[in-house]
């Protein structure tokens, strides 16, 4: 996110005036940025001594001001000078006063030199609201212009000429493209596929979402699934949850139900939407997008959505499988993991316990590694796989141990893992353990967005539950006051 976008978001919420959807971006900015921290809470103070202590002043020029934020704010001369003039109180009355008129400038121009101000025409363009936002891109080519994370879309086409793209839409639908696509905004609950693959993900919220396509109309009803168009215009749909209901393209007749696992097909000159065999091939590159899976690198594979593909139910020997379990969890009391802080673990301890706060809005998934056939204890040739993953959200912690495990299945499990009675979990250090012992190493970037594995398995099942944060949540500001000697500080309750 640019710090224009940062300052606008900030701005809406200390007004009061923001919504839903740009508080999730707010959200999920300060949720894996310190520094975006430490500038909200320098904006919340300004407001608050502005709140407190403002009054009509005299002109303030930039003369004023520290040179270094001069220079760096040489094309914003305007805007410096009216808004401190317009933020800066004149206390000349009292020497207290004075102090707060310094703070209210020093802290001011401290946030100049990170968040320059947008100019006044792109003001003006930034204030219609945006339907959807890309969210990621990987390998991307666009065919009119280029594209940035953050940048939004408003009605309109959309060409992708190669790669993914990412939109989350202002309702909370996500939808990843893979081109070549041809795509349509027509409003934020009504899409058109010409051509190319998309997934998408559509929580209650967006109910009702639509993809039109040249043979058929597909309206979500709580789901997620994904609709491939050839260059002729045939449609392929495919459920991977919930379900969806099809018809014919200008078609008046009932519309056909199709339930997870299931897949459709038609084509402008079919008379018939046709059921077809349940396959997520073409879907693998998008949708692990779509859930929340940027990227896996080594022995990783993303497993296809569909009723067959839970935990438990696939053996694998050289790959460590990943499963989306849940999604949108409100945790209503406090979680606890064996790993909530970034590090390297190869002593994993099961015992462990470190907690995650209540009331934030989580998901989960899976990482494991399950050998084909069975190994027994001490067996020195088990399966030993490598590989990493970096998730689209920050990770709140880490889940190694089979008590653990077990306790947290009905909560943030797959609703149909067939986990088992199985010894699950990263098997922990021995103390006379040797460096190269085969023993897992778990490792958490400090961004906390990308875990890095090196699982053994065994006579036990390697699994590890990964919770990221979904949806934090952020306190109302706090009322600032300077009548008292000491100020309550502005606080983040998800950090």
């Amino acid at each position: 996110m640019n710090n224009e976008e940062f300052l606008r978001l900030t701005t809406l919420y200390l007004e009061d005036a923001i919504n839903a959807y740009d508080l999730d971006l707010l959200n999920r900015e300060l949720a894996h940025s310190p520094d975006r921290v430490q500038q909200f809470n320098d904006l919340r103070l300004v407001t608050g001594l502005i709140e407190e202590h403002g009054c009509q002043v005299e002109s303030v020029t930039p003369a004023d001001l520290p040179t270094k934020t001069l220079m760096e704010s040489r094309n914003n001369d305007s805007f410096v000078a009216g808004s401190v003039q317009a933020t800066a109180s004149q206390f000349r009355t009292s020497h207290f006063g004075l102090a707060i008129a310094g703070a209210v400038l020093a802290t001011a121009a401290s946030l100049f030199i990170f968040l320059p101000f947008p100019d006044t025409q792109s003001q003006r363009n930034n204030d219609s609201p945006a339907i959807a936002r890309l969210a990621y891109a990987s390998h991307a080519k666009w065919g009119i212009k280029e594209r940035s994370q953050g940048d939004r879309f408003n009605k309109g086409k959309v060409h992708l000429e190669t790669g993914l793209a990412r939109l989350d839409f202002c309702n909370g639908a996500t939808v990843t493209l893979q081109g070549p696509a041809e795509f349509e905004i027509v409003s934020p609950d009504r899409t058109v596929l010409s051509s190319g693959i998309l997934t998408a993900s559509v929580p209650d919220s967006a109910v009702g979402f639509k993809v039109l396509t040249p043979a058929m109309d597909v309206v979500d009803l709580g789901t997620a699934f994904g609709v491939s168009v050839g260059g002729n215009g045939e449609t392929d749909v495919c459920v991977f949850e919930g379900e969806v209901e099809v018809s014919r393209t200008d078609s008046k007749n009932t519309p056909q139900l199709v339930r997870e696992g299931s897949a459709v097909r038609s084509s402008p000159k079919a008379e018939s939407i046709d059921s077809v065999a349940y396959a997520t091939m073409r879907y693998e590159n998008a949708w692990p997008v779509t859930s929340g899976v940027l990227q896996s690198t080594g022995l990783m594979k993303f497993v296809s959505p569909g009723p067959d593909f839970v935990p438990g139910r696939i053996e694998d020997s050289n790959r460590i499988l990943v499963f989306r379990e849940c999604s949108r969890v409100i945790l209503e009391s406090d979680l606890e993991v064996n790993v909530t802080e970034p590090g390297q673990y190869i002593r994993v301890r099961r015992w462990n316990r470190q907690s995650i706060g209540a009331g934030q809005v989580v998901g989960s998934y899976l990482l494991q590694l399950n050998p084909i056939g069975e190994f027994f204890r001490n067996e020195n040739d088990g399966a030993r796989v490598i590989g990493q993953i970096t998730f689209n959200r920050p990770i709140l912690g880490l889940i190694g141990g089979t008590t653990q495990l077990i306790s947290t299945d009905e909560l943030l499990g797959h609703p149909r893992g067939n986990y088992g009675n199985t010894r699950r979990g990263i098997e922990p250090a021995r103390p006379d353990d040797q460096p190269d012992s085969g023993r897992d190493n778990v490792t958490l970037s400090n961004d906390r967005r990308t875990l890095s594995l090196d699982l053994s398995a065994s006579s036990a099942v390697d699994q590890i539950r990964v919770i990221v944060l979904e949806q934090p949540q952020i306190a109302a500001p706090s009322r600032i006051n300077f009548n008292n000697t000491t100020r309550n500080e502005t606080t983040l309750s998800d950090l």
